[in-house]
């Protein structure tokens, strides 16, 4: 995960180059850097959610196409959830405390969290396999239900993030 650290930092400019020699600005700037990484994790992470959502339109597709109302709606609820999780990685906390912030948040519980939507990068392969396998399953709603269950895992996991950031106050 510290790849994604440092190929943000060696995009800097040389003026942010000098001046992260500067006391007391380095670690404000290092704590930039890691909340640009984990802002460019989670960017990626709604990217791959929104592939996975076009690649199930098709299977939607062909539920309509071949009337099939029950699949239809675990169809929808699939959807739902999916929709669901999209929300809550694009409007998550994005592990960063400015100043005035009442939670501060450490550099190092900002490398967990980034290291933590690592794995969440992992589990999302793994759901975008699934998904194209439900194009090819005969029973396209169980298919749908097992997908909808790892939808879930995924979102409980997800929702262990916010155990990191307030990690800080305990």
């Amino acid at each position: 995960m510290s790849d994604i650290i440092n190929r943000v930092k060696d995009e800097r400019t040389l003026l942010e180059k000098i001046t992260s020699y500067v006391p007391g600005y380095h670690g404000y700037k290092e704590k930039e850097l890691r909340r640009e990484a984990d802002k460019i994790v989670r960017e990626y992470l709604i990217n791959k959610l929104n592939n996975i959502k076009m690649i199930l339109n098709d299977v939607f597709k062909e539920i309509a196409d071949t009337n099939d109302v029950e699949s239809f709606s675990t169809a929808n609820r699939v959807s739902a959830t999916l929709d669901r999780l999209i929300n809550k990685i694009q409007h998550a906390n994005y592990g960063y405390s400015g100043f005035f912030d009442a939670v501060k948040v450490k550099e190092d519980k900002l490398d967990k969290l980034i290291e933590f939507d690592y794995t969440i990068i992992e589990n999302i392969k793994s759901l975008n396999d699934t998904a194209n396998n439900i194009l090819v399953q005969e029973d396209k709603k169980k298919a749908l239900e097992d997908f909808r269950k790892k939808l879930i895992e995924l979102e409980n996991t997800f929702n262990k993030r916010n155990d990191i950031i307030f990690e800080v106050i305990k």
